[in-house]
């Protein structure tokens, strides 16, 4: 299945949920500071494991960093 991930095209094997697609890019969906947004729709926390990723999905995975 074909999605775009921050603007890099992606192949995965099946169709998963956004905490799994974290999960599969090494990204602990339990850790704060990172939100996920799918065809520019910010998807809530709450729904990561019910949101479904689908062919050719648009999604934007943003990480809040400290600095200074």
């Amino acid at each position: 299945m074909h999605i775009r991930i921050n603007g890099e095209d992606r192949e995965i094997r099946e169709i998963m949920n956004v905490w799994d697609l974290l999960n599969s890019l090494e990204i602990d969906p339990h850790q704060s500071g990172i939100a996920v947004a799918v065809e520019k729709e910010v998807i809530p926390k709450s729904k990561w494991k019910a949101y479904e990723v689908t062919e050719n999905s648009e999604i934007e995975i943003i990480r809040a960093v400290q600095g200074g």
